[in-house]
């Protein structure tokens, strides 16, 4: 993007830091509510209230808000971005979303004003003369964009129009700004089958399927990814007890190898939560029963409640960094951050620390119960464990070791560990097949138990490709003679 471009967009797409009692009412009579006040340059005798009862409730942080090109204020648009974020909780109010859109709604403005078209007018007789289907036109055949980011530019302006047409422009007739028909899409998914009516917009571009899950892999979370195999585990664990990697490296990738946890539950572990690893609660299979999710501190997938189980081992390892000396100068140096950076947020208290922060008292993961979640722009998503995959695979690349391994493998690794001590029982008769499914399913947290059916599956076949192979190089190799082999 040229610079002047560049500039136009900083100077018509502003975020406000923080837009506060932006959705509270007005009264001439004062109010029965403890968060009223007295509007500023107005008679005293006109009042705000708003329906939250906490001052950060009542704001918002980093609000988009869009300006034309003659440098007023865009009405429509600020309202419909205000709209969106009105009808979220305060807790899920932060403006990724928003901010997004508004950078689409803008693009679709600009473009009108660089062809001289008015928004509003919807009279051309062809749909082709109209400003919709010209823009749809106009990134088609600028071909800078895939067809899914199409689609969602071209969606958010239709969606912008639909509330326009019902709140703001009531004469506008929304079947001229785009050629909308009703489709029933029938579904198969791991919960089972369905369908479901959806609009189908006639300015989107078809979007290539999903691609197919490679053989020896399983698709989560978008993601393929399959467990590393025993010796590629091995040589793993060696490798991260070398002395170039740091103690909270070190755990960061252990504690998704010995729980499944994911990312953001790993790094956002708190000082508070070692206090579950009391020896008098540590279970007959020596492990630590941590309780995830909601109300924990811990943050999982789609906010559902789950049980990590922590071995012994790590978990002592977890206290003896928390409590060491260069942990505590990183905890030291976060709340010296968080003071300056966030004067008008609560203190944090120590126990909601998290256990590992970078060497400038960073968090690798903002959990959704920080007070900073909402007030900071961009909030950390675990971008370490990138950093860590990189690590690995140049530190294994001259080894047999995946090219394509990435953090989540090792949640995949945990559960085929878990899945091969199992398997004995299983054998022998001790354990069923569906006992073994329901304890890795409950392990994973796996919503249904088709996924965890697949991962079985995938591990069944593995583990007999391995013993296969193991057997032929027994067989292949086991009479040569031992001093030619080892001179070799």
């Amino acid at each position: 993007m040229k610079g002047s471009a560049r500039n136009q967009i900083n100077d018509r797409l502003v975020i406000i830091p923080v837009a506060q009692d932006l959705f509270s009412a007005v009264s001439t009579k004062p109010v029965k509510r403890h968060n009223k006040t007295v509007l500023v340059g107005t008679d005293e005798h006109v009042y705000l209230f708003s329906p939250y009862e906490s001052v950060r409730d009542r704001c918002v942080y980093n609000a988009p808000f869009l300006f034309m090109a003659n440098g007023e204020p865009w009405l429509e648009a600020n309202d419909y971005l205000m709209h969106l974020l009105q009808h979220k909780h305060p807790i899920n109010r932060p403006t990724d979303e928003a901010r997004r859109k508004a950078s689409r709604l803008l693009d679709y403005a600009m473009f009108c004003e660089s062809e001289g078209i008015d928004w509003l007018d919807f009279s051309a007789r062809l749909p082709s003369g109209r400003p919709t289907y010209r823009y749809f036109r106009h990134l088609c055949n600028k071909g800078e964009r895939s067809a899914a980011v199409i689609n969602q530019y071209t969606g958010t302006v239709y969606d912008f129009y639909k509330y326009v047409s019902k709140y703001c422009h009531k004469h506008l007739d929304l079947k001229r700004v785009d050629t909308v028909t009703m489709a029933t899409i029938r579904y198969e998914t791991q919960r089972g089958k369905g369908s479901k009516d959806v609009e189908v917009r006639s300015q989107t571009r078809r979007k290539p399927g999903p691609s197919e899950v490679p053989i020896g892999y399983i698709r989560e979370d978008g993601e393929d990814l399959r467990p590393l195999t025993t010796a590629q585990m091995n040589g793993f664990l060696g490798e991260i007890s070398k002395a170039y990697w740091s103690v909270p490296e070190r755990l960061i990738l252990l504690f998704a190898l010995y729980t499944g946890a994911r990312k953001q539950s790993v790094l956002t572990l708190r000082m508070k939560h070692l206090d579950a690893f009391n020896e008098s609660v540590l279970r007959k299979n020596g492990t630590y029963c941590l309780a995830a999710g909601p109300g924990t501190g811990i943050d999982t997938k789609n906010d559902k409640q789950q049980k990590l189980y922590v071995p012994k081992q790590l978990a002592e390892d977890m206290a003896i960094w928390a409590f060491s000396s260069a942990a505590k100068r990183r905890r030291e140096k976060m709340r010296a951050a968080y003071t300056e950076q966030f004067p008008d947020l609560p203190p944090m208290a120590d126990d909601d620390v998290y256990i590992f922060l970078s060497d400038q008292g960073n968090p690798y993961y903002l959990a959704k119960d920080d007070p900073r979640y909402p007030v900071v722009k961009s909030p950390q998503i675990g971008q370490v464990t990138d950093t860590l995959k990189r690590k690995i695979r140049r530190c294994l690349e001259d080894y047999d070791f995946p090219r394509d391994f990435t953090y989540h493998w090792l949640r995949a690794t945990y559960a085929y560990q878990l899945y091969l001590s199992l398997q004995p029982l299983v054998d022998d008769g001790k354990m069923s097949f569906s006992d073994q499914v329901g304890i890795v399913k409950e392990r994973l947290h796996h919503e249904s138990v088709t996924t965890t059916e697949n991962y079985l599956k995938l591990f069944s076949t593995l583990h007999e490709r391995l013993a296969a192979q193991e057997s032929w190089e027994d067989k292949i190799f086991g009479s040569f003679d031992g001093e030619l082999y080892a001179k070799d």
